[in-house]
């Protein structure tokens, strides 16, 4: 790295692999611990970034959710790449899809809401924040909430450090 590259730089716009372990807290059955580890793929490519986000379970098996994000850099924004018309890993119907980032130097932070509609018709309002803050251009720590009808599902931290 070049003393330029300030360290969302090092995240944002570096093809790389970053990887930490968590413990999430889950609002279902009275409060649910979930724990793991998190894989995240940096892809940066024409100016691009994408990002998908995997989970491993303690017994070292993957889940079969990827969550992805495709994200554009505009000035301290990220902004989504295209359209998000359907979740591709339930393959469900969005709408009213909302994505918008903001980036420091050190710092992170995402907003995104949809509307998820569910095979039966039902619809689920969906609102998903996510807070990195670099520690050095190899090690974050994350952040992340998920609620579902105003309702929290998934609070969330994980240190992270760049391995590849």
């Amino acid at each position: 790295m070049n003393g330029n590259t300030n360290k969302t730089d090092a995240f944002l716009k570096n093809t790389s692999i970053w990887e930490g372990e968590f413990t999430n807290y889950v609002n279902r059955a009275g409060g649910v611990t979930q724990q793991g580890k998190i894989i995240i793929e940096i892809e940066f490519r024409n100016g691009i970034v994408i990002q998908r986000n995997i989970f491993v379970r303690p017994d070292g098996t993957r889940s079969n959710y990827v969550g992805i994000a495709k994200m554009r850099i505009e000035g301290n924004k990220l902004l989504w790449d295209g359209e998000m018309e359907e979740d591709p890993n339930t393959g469900a119907k969005i709408r009213n899809h909302s994505f918008e980032g903001f980036v420091t130097d050190d710092q992170i932070y995402i907003l995104e809401t949809y509307d998820e509609v569910l095979p039966a018709g039902d619809v689920e309002r969906r609102r998903n924040t996510t807070h990195y803050y670099f520690l050095s251009e190899s090690e974050a720590v994350m952040t992340a909430n998920v609620y579902v009808n105003d309702e929290l599902l998934v609070f969330a931290c994980t240190k992270l450090r760049k391995v590849k």
